[in-house]
């Protein structure tokens, strides 16, 4: 994590007390270096840095194999829509805005460790399967390419399902169905 120190101890304190193991970098390059060592489960990552800034700690993780993996958390008190994109196309899989609610960071902290967990346990598969010769599977399919999924939009209206699908078409390939079908959770 990188923050103002007074903010670094404080996000340690809560963490900490939810029995997360936390370590602290004081600027981005240092933020890298730990990173490097240790390889942490998730990081949380101030835009805002001396020196390097959030984006650029971001990328430079994301382009290395070693870390690619590793979940990012971007936060900052830019509330803009442009600001979240440019962290989400830095690599960041979330994106907090300051002041950071407790029960909204604890939600995503929690999210995270689960998607990491399951990119563990099929890294663990993949690696069994290769040690096993049973990798045909992982060897026609390449899971670190760029493909892009599908999204699905629920929104309340038409207007608004254009409005997300003209924000997100820059970003991802977008394709909307209309078939006047109302989706009822249960």
């Amino acid at each position: 994590m990188v923050f103002l120190p007074t903010n670094r101890l404080i996000l340690r304190a809560k963490l900490s007390s939810a029995y997360f193991d936390v370590l602290l970098a004081e600027n981005g390059a240092q933020a890298l270096e730990i990173t490097m060592r240790e390889l942490p489960d998730m990081i949380l990552l101030d835009v805002m840095m001396p020196g390097m800034d959030g984006y650029e700690v971001c990328q430079t993780l994301k382009s290395r194999p070693e870390t690619a993996h590793i979940p990012v958390i971007m936060v900052t008190a830019h509330n803009s829509t442009v600001e979240k994109i440019r962290g989400l196309d830095a690599g960041a899989l979330d994106f907090l805005s300051k002041p950071i609610n407790d029960i909204t960071l604890f939600a995503r902290v929690r999210n995270l460790m689960r998607v990491k967990m399951m990119f563990d346990e099929l890294k663990l598969r993949e690696t069994t399967s290769q040690e096993l010769g049973l990798s045909s599977f992982f060897d026609e399919h390449n899971f670190d390419t760029d493909e892009h999924g599908c999204v699905l939009l629920a929104a309340n209206s038409s207007a608004q399902e254009i409005e997300w699908a003209n924000i997100i078409k820059n970003h991802l390939p977008v394709r909307t169905i209309t078939t006047g079908v109302k989706l009822m959770l249960q």
